[in-house]
């Protein structure tokens, strides 16, 4: 039976995969600067210390059954090993010695001193305790380390006498304190046989410690230790790329690459716009007009298959460019021999009207809520046919939602070429999102360094849930390109001998006995070729 086979390029794996990806791209600056300056820093650091020598002597420790022996006792059974090392070791490690071998040493050296520069530590789980004495002279330290071991050693003799000295006086009270008679008898020998043994070992007692090996001047110094303090400065600096990364994808949400808005909407990329201080209405920019002219002819490629003549322009935020890419893909288009008309969809803020010089007037509004007739509002601007916001009405929602904007929609795109429709930030108001569903084609709007993938996450979930027709996404406030022989001007003629000639007269739409849009509940859409069969 063949065995199965795990999946090993699951799309959630792929798609994981690239989002961990696309942050170490956003974020390779920090990652680099973190993992070359710490250990850089570590370097210096460890360059600017004084070198330090450790030398380190060894003590071991005696066991006590032959001195047990000799006191006439018997050694204690179940004498814990561990607890009697830790005895050991805190005993070489009492204030007392350091005082004791500062003395010893002389030069002015304290005993905290001492306590500073000696350290005292268990050789594993043997009876071996090691004397580590650390000086920037390696003789010193030597020196320091075989003091203190000295120093120990008769310490914890003296100790030890004293315990025997203190027996042989007991012994002795207790031989004095026998009559004549006892002390000639069994008891007395005893008692004299003890006190000699006792004399005995007060002069042999070595104090249950010995020093095993002497410390000698170290060739290398111990500190600083370059090489681990490197490696500990790339690990660190590791740690820290980690957090910052970390800290700025939670902190700061801004879109800063435009593969992350790609990856973000699903949809590929159509136009990259590059940076600009101002989006001038003659089209001064070359630029930003060349950029134009290839969104214009990514969109025509994409709308070979789906042959849409209306085309909504959103985004997730204000001041991302949607309003003046809008008007440059228009003027693009205009510049082709398409006849083109704007709708300036956004009733809260416009500012399409303002920007590029139109008088004020009738608009959108009056024509939605009034029936009012489009030939009133439409304006022609640089060979670009423009329906305004007009006045700001109170339910602007309302009036995008209400039927009169479907007939609209249907009889723009029976005379236009292509009709584009200027809308809202569409995660902010819901101003553009019954207008999903009625026209060819949405085209999204993100500009780099504003944007946040917050508010981008937010619209491709309305986008998703309404079935919006996403095309694609155009990028805004990419880096210019180098200026190059390639960028020149390219005249967007205005002149009326130079616009193409027209199939029907749809800045008017309506027949002349007609003053008005037609009731959405009358069931006819007006002909926009009617006024021209006038």
């Amino acid at each position: 039976m063949p065995t199965p086979q795990m999946p090993t390029d699951r799309p959630e794996d792929k798609l994981a995969l690239r989002r961990e990806l696309g942050i170490l791209r956003r974020n390779w600056r920090i990652a680099l600067i973190c993992i070359v300056v710490a250990p850089i820093v570590a370097f210096a650091y460890s360059k600017t210390q004084t070198k330090e020598y450790t030398a380190s002597a060894s003590l071991l420790f005696t066991n006590q059954t032959v001195e047990a022996g000799l006191l006439g006792v018997e050694p204690a059974a179940n004498a814990d090993p561990a607890r009697e090392a830790a005895t050991n070791l805190k005993l070489a490690s009492l204030t007392t010695l350091s005082v004791r071998t500062a003395k010893a040493m002389g030069g002015g050296l304290t005993g905290g001193e001492v306590s500073e520069k000696v350290e005292v530590s268990p050789e594993g789980e043997s009876e071996l305790v090691s004397i580590a004495a650390t000086d920037p002279s390696p003789a010193f330290a030597a020196r320091l380390a075989n003091e203190f071991a000295q120093q120990f050693v008769a310490f914890s003799r003296e100790i030890e006498t004293a315990k025997v000295k203190r027996a042989e006086k007991l012994a002795e009270a207790q031989l004095e304190s026998l009559g004549e008679t006892e002390r000639n008898g069994a008891a007395g020998k005893t008692l004299e046989r003890r006190v000699l043994e006792l004399q005995a070992l007060a002069t042999i007692q070595t104090g249950r410690a010995e020093i095993a090996q002497k410390a000698t001047a170290p060739e290398s110094p111990s500190s600083p230790n370059t090489k681990r303090n490197v490696a500990l400065g790339i690990v660190v600096g590791i740690l820290l790329a980690i957090a910052g990364i970390f800290l700025r994808e939670q902190f700061d949400r801004r879109i800063r690459g435009p593969e992350e808005i790609e990856e973000l909407y699903g949809v590929p990329i159509l136009g990259t716009i590059p940076n600009t201080k101002s989006h001038s209405r003659d089209g001064g920019d070359t630029g930003v007009g060349e950029a134009m002219m290839m969104l214009r002819a990514n969109l025509r490629y994409i709308d070979a298959t789906r042959q849409s003549r209306s085309l909504l322009l959103t985004s997730a935020m204000p001041r991302e460019g949607k309003t003046m890419i809008a008007w440059g893909l228009a003027r693009a288009a205009a510049a082709a021999g398409e006849r083109v008309l704007v709708i300036e969809a956004d009733m809260r803020r416009p500012t399409l009207a303002q920007v590029v010089g139109t008088t004020s007037g009738p608009g959108l509004s009056k024509i939605l809520a009034e029936g009012e007739h489009p030939e009133s509002a439409i304006r022609t601007v640089n060979g670009v046919d423009l329906l305004p916001a007009g006045p700001l009405p109170p339910n602007p929602a309302e009036l995008l939602e209400g039927k009169r904007m479907t007939k609209l929609l249907e009889w723009a795109e029976g005379g236009y070429d292509k009709v584009i429709i200027d809308t809202p930030p569409a995660a902010l108001v819901a101003d553009a999102l019954p207008l999903f569903g009625r026209v060819g084609a949405v085209l999204t709007v993100a500009r780099l360094g504003e944007s946040t993938r917050d508010s981008v996450e937010q619209l491709r979930v309305h986008l998703r849930r309404l079935h919006a027709p996403l095309v694609g996404v155009v990028v805004n406030g990419a880096p210019r390109p180098s200026e190059t022989s390639y960028y020149r001007p390219i005249p967007i003629s205005t002149s009326a001998h130079e616009r193409p000639a027209k199939k029907s007269a749809p800045s008017t739409g309506l027949r002349p006995d007609d003053g008005k849009v037609p009731d959405p509940d009358d069931g006819k859409v007006p002909d926009p070729a009617d006024r021209a069969r006038g």
